[in-house]
């Protein structure tokens, strides 16, 4: 697993309190297959199709945050190779202006 960050693109409000959050994010190596978007103890799984390294990945997420997401601000992401198991803390990051 590595961590890294997300920049949020967009942020809408839903009907069910949820924010679609669409994200950017690069992809450290070529062989990860998945991340996790975390947001406090939230953690939204997303499939990767096997990125080349650097590649900046764009995709959509529903999230429930306490505080609003904002265009610009960074949410931590988890990047997990194949067959790796999800679960692992994200000691010592910080959700940057989401907090």
């Amino acid at each position: 697993m590595q961590f890294g960050e997300a920049i949020i693109l967009s942020a809408c409000p839903q009907t069910d309190g949820t924010q679609e959050v669409e994200l950017n994010a690069v992809c450290p190596a070529s062989n990860y297959e998945r991340l996790n978007v975390v947001l406090g103890a939230t953690r939204v799984a997303v499939p990767l199709d096997r990125p080349v390294r650097g590649a900046f990945r764009r995709f959509k997420v529903n999230l429930k945050a306490d505080a609003p997401l904002n265009q610009g601000d960074k949410i931590p992401v988890e990047f997990f190779y194949p067959g790796e198991q999800a679960g692992v803390h994200c000691r010592g990051l910080s959700a940057g202006g989401v907090n």
